[in-house]
């Protein structure tokens, strides 16, 4: 875990860390095919400012794209990462928010799969789920932790989605 200016960077970023100054944004609602409800696109222009080079001088790039999440009011300072093909992104919290609810979402996949696998449930010509849950081995241990695990998964995927959207 690396970390730029108290922001907390999750392996897998790549790019110059910095600053992006915003001038202007604007959303763009495309339409939906079919009845479906159209994407929204956020577009900003803004400058550029490397946190320091490796010379220790600092980089100024008035171009680039960024596209965040949400509308940035005019000169408000973002903290970005930058790519090798002139865009930005957002290297705060919407990122790792959504990287945590991922890994919350999938226990629930986790315990599903570990039932699975130790009753043989959903296997061809299986057993039905409720024999399967009451032959489950050390069942009085496992099942309270398969239903833990996946109460916890389902509650952090959506108390970190709704920190995402709203926080």
């Amino acid at each position: 875990m690396l970390s730029v200016r108290g922001v907390a960077l999750a392996a897998g970023y790549t790019g110059t860390p910095g600053t992006y100054t915003v001038e202007e944004c604007r959303e763009r609602y495309t339409a939906g095919g079919s009845g479906r409800h159209g994407s929204r696109t956020i577009s900003c222009t803004g400058t550029f400012r490397a946190a320091r080079d490796v010379d220790g001088a600092r980089t100024v790039n008035p171009f680039g794209a960024f596209h965040p999440g949400t509308v940035y009011p005019p000169g408000a300072r973002v903290p970005v990462r930058s790519g090798d093909d002139g865009t930005y992104t957002a290297a705060g919290r919407e990122q790792v928010w959504g990287r945590a609810a991922g890994v919350s979402g999938s226990l629930p996949m986790l315990a599903a799969g570990a039932f699975c696998l130790l009753t043989g449930f959903g296997a061809r010509r299986g057993r039905p789920f409720g024999e399967s849950w009451d032959g489950l081995p050390g069942g009085t241990v496992l099942r309270p932790l398969l239903l833990s695990v996946t109460g916890v998964g389902i509650l952090g995927a959506v108390v970190f989605l709704f920190l995402q959207h709203y926080g």
